[in-house]
């Protein structure tokens, strides 16, 4: 799995970007995040072989609860 912040919602598309030695940016359709993502977040992405998304994880920092 690669990781990706979600920079925005773009018009249909949710951008992507991954960060190695120099930002690129991925469109995806909105509509497959939009429901359980926002901007600013951390996904964890495993696309299939023709480039769909597979599994999609979303970092959280999450405290336990007592």
């Amino acid at each position: 799995m690669n990781r990706y912040k979600l920079a925005r919602f773009q018009q249909e598309f949710a951008v992507l970007v991954q960060e190695r030695e120099e930002t690129d940016e991925l469109l995806v359709l909105r509509e497959r995040l939009e429901a359980f993502a926002v901007p600013g977040e951390f996904l964890y992405i495993d696309f299939d072989e023709v480039g769909n998304l597979k599994t999609v994880e979303v970092e959280r920092d999450e405290e336990p609860t007592p």
